[in-house]
Parts: structure tokens; C-alpha cells; sequence
């Protein structure tokens, strides 16, 4: 009863515009989520968060459903899942990104979350990557693969370094634990943001020694770099 009355006197509220959410919505109202400035639904090379990828064989393209727009509504979107830890928030994220491009992820055989250092997750308390992949999974039941791909080297944060300083910065952070498992497969790997592409194409790198590998890349949000 209690419960239902705190309800009734204080709705949850959109986390974009900070609007009450009707019954049916949830995190996000229909009318900020139409509003939204969003990428094509497309998984390709030549998409702009494709085209960021350095040619490889294993790669077969990449595909966003948000652009980035700071200070804007996907900026708030961000910061709610990264830096106010709603992990409710970024699984429903997920399963909007997983409704979105469900046509488009019948051949993925795993989804792969670009992975954190221990170190850097412990502080956090979780990878929003992963967490996104959650949700993603729960709508495609593509099983989530989150030990294989590894991060190994600390590193500083990408941002304010310059396009050459991320890719010295992030180069050989990465360790994949068994190829075998990933040998001629599907794999999709996901982030929140790709910037410059510096941490999605070393993990490219390290995943095609799969034999037979193809790589392809989900990403909630392209930003301007």
C-alpha cells in the first residue's frame, strides 16, 4: 500500500527531459527517445562509426544507434549509465539497442563487451560495456562472452589525448585468454562510445588471431572527435 502511494505521489521521471514517465515507459519518455539523434540501423564498413576502423580482414563493419550530442540529451543519457552507476538504466539501454538491430545480428555467434582492467572495474564497480551486452542478450539470446577478450595493461584515460596519443596509449592493453573458442565465429563487440576508434580496433587486432574469425561493432553512441 505504502509503496503504490509513493508511486502515485512521486512518478518516476524521464532521465533525459525529467518529465514523469507514463505507465508504459520506462528510463526514458517515447517523446525524448523519438528525439533522440540516432545513427542508421546498419552494420557495415561504411558507416560512420565503421569507417573508423583501420582495414582488416576479420572485420566485416559497425553500426551506432545514438550520435553523440554534447550537452545535449545522449550526453545526459551517458552520464546516467557511466558516472551515476544506473545499471538498470544501461540494461534497458541494451535491450533498446538489441530491439533496434535484432534483424541485423542473426549471424553473431557471441557478443564481446570491449572489457576493462580489474583495477579500473573494481573502481567503477562494473563495465557499462558488459552491461549494455546484458541487455542485448536478453533480447537476442546471443550468449555474452566476458572472459575471453581481456584487458591486461592499465592505461590512462583517452580523453584529451590527441588522435596518435590514444593509439600509443591503448596499443597492447589487450590479451585474448582461448582463440580456439572464437575460431570461425561471429563475434559482436560492443561499447558505450567510440570516439577515434583507438580501443575498438586494437581489440580488432587481438581478436582476429581466431582463425577464421569476423568481427563486427555495436556501439551506443559515435562521437564527434
Amino acid at each position: 500500500m505504502l509503496a503504490d502511494l509513493i508511486k502515485i505521489g512521486f512518478p518516476k521521471n524521464c532521465i533525459s527531459c525529467s518529465n514523469a514517465l507514463a505507465q508504459n515507459e520506462n528510463h526514458i519518455c517515447s517523446s525524448c527517445y523519438f528525439y533522440l539523434p540516432k545513427g542508421p540501423l546498419a552494420i557495415y564498413k561504411n558507416t560512420d562509426s565503421g569507417k573508423l576502423f583501420d582495414e582488416n580482414d576479420s572485420f566485416f563493419g559497425a553500426g551506432h544507434l545514438f550520435d553523440f550530442d554534447k550537452e545535449g540529451k545522449t550526453q545526459k543519457l551517458l552520464h546516467e549509465l557511466k558516472y551515476n552507476a544506473n545499471i538498470a538504466f544501461g540494461e534497458y539501454i541494451g535491450t533498446l539497442m538489441g530491439s533496434e538491430f535484432i534483424s541485423l545480428l542473426s549471424d553473431i555467434d557471441f557478443l564481446v563487451p570491449v572489457p576493462l582492467h580489474p583495477k579500473k572495474k573494481h573502481q567503477r564497480g562494473f563495465n557499462q560495456s558488459e552491461i549494455l551486452g546484458k541487455g542485448i542478450s536478453s533480447v537476442t539470446s546471443i550468449p555474452l562472452s566476458k572472459h575471453n577478450l581481456i584487458r591486461t595493461r592499465y592505461t590512462e584515460t583517452q580523453t584529451k589525448k590527441n588522435r596518435e596519443q590514444r593509439k600509443l596509449n591503448i596499443k597492447n592493453a589487450f590479451e585474448l585468454n582461448n582463440s580456439s573458442e572464437f575460431e570461425n565465429k561471429t563475434v559482436l563487440l560492443l561499447d558505450d562510445v567510440i570516439t577515434t576508434g583507438s580501443t575498438i580496433m586494437e581489440c580488432v587486432k587481438v581478436l582476429s588471431q581466431a582463425e577464421g574469425i569476423k568481427i563486427k561493432g555495436l556501439l551506443l553512441a559515435k562521437a564527434v572527435f
